[in-house]
């Protein structure tokens, strides 16, 4: 994924976060991945358990470095080499690994600490001749300090030096800035946005920025993502959506399954299609929908973009 007009692709899967007591067994997953052709997946981070069931899987497997970990790595190069040797060598012969997420929405906050982890992970990858494994860190719209009109999207002063070195290293790497785009949230509490604009369903163009204009509300938090990356002086850096979706609950008739397979379908379809955004046309846009399952021990409503029940059935017919 060497920049945003060289990506050969768009994959639809689930992100796989396992934030349950009450969730089948990985094997189980794993047959259940198999069984909808599902081709990539997101954990949010890596457990052995999990790794071992995917172990000579055809599915391509992302998963992040957790937060807490972040502030020593980046000081320890040890401590990466230990987390290095874990999770990734005794792997990388058996299944594709896409992406290491250095930070699940880490910024701000943390920002100070992902490129030096970034930096030792690259190296290390490189000794094993690891190049196709890409480095990236998710960020989400928390980190904009503008996002309306999405041509002023910016980065909040306090971050964007930080910002423009990770982006610079990705840029160097050929690798995307993943980012976390919740349509649903924007529709529930950032007031005058249509169902329709939210879940990609409106045909007609209702939002105008300069001579650009938005039929859905996906793309401007995209445009949005694309122009604080271009205010931070740095030009050759894709998006890689790393999370989006639609809860099937917690929120009366705003959170239905229809409604979450409406969405998906639409997102499905709409980075499928090549077609870009208004911003930066005809360009694929890789994503990873939320969630395999709803995960009881998350909040009530954070717990309900499962697509699937616990015992395997969907909730909603699936989007692959």
């Amino acid at each position: 994924m060497a920049s945003m007009s060289s990506v050969v692709g768009a994959y639809v899967v689930l992100l796989g976060a396992y934030y349950g007591d009450n969730l089948p067994s990985p094997s189980l997953v794993v047959q259940l991945y198999l069984k909808y052709n599902i081709s990539r997946v997101r954990l949010k981070v890596p457990s052995l358990d999990i790794l071992e069931a995917f172990r000579g899987i055809e599915i391509g497997i992302s998963f992040g470095v957790p937060n807490d970990m972040l502030p020593n790595m980046a000081t320890n190069k040890t401590l990466v080499e230990v987390w290095f040797n874990t999770y990734i060598v005794p792997y990388v012969d058996d299944y594709t690994i896409n992406y290491i997420v250095v930070g699940d929405k880490a910024i701000p906050g943390l920002d100070g600490n992902i490129l030096p982890v970034m930096k030792s992970l690259q190296d290390l990858l490189n000794a094993h001749y690891l190049g196709r494994v890409k480095l990236t860190t998710l960020v989400g719209f928390k980190s904009l300090a503008v996002t309306n009109p999405p041509s002023s999207g910016a980065f909040y002063p306090t971050i964007v030096e930080n910002m423009r070195g990770i982006l610079k290293f990705l840029g160097r790497q050929g690798s995307p800035l993943m980012v976390s785009l919740n349509t649903y949230n924007r529709y529930v509490y950032g007031g005058n946005i249509s169902l329709g604009y939210a879940t990609l369903s409106e045909q007609n163009s209702t939002v105008h920025d300069g001579m650009l204009s938005y039929n859905n509300l996906f793309d401007e938090m995209v445009d949005a993502f694309y122009a604080a990356i271009d205010k931070a002086n740095v030009r050759d850096v894709g998006i890689v959506v790393g999370e989006t979706g639609w809860p099937t609950c917690g929120n009366n008739n705003a959170t239905t399954p229809l409604l979450a397979s409406e969405y998906n379908r639409n997102f499905k379809s709409h980075i499928s299609s090549g077609k870009g955004t208004p911003k930066k046309k005809n360009i694929y846009i890789e994503g990873f929908i939320r969630s395999i399952f709803n995960e009881n021990e998350k909040s009530r409503e954070s717990q309900c973009y499962g697509m699937f029940n616990v015992d395997s059935t969907p909730i909603y017919s699936p989007v692959f």
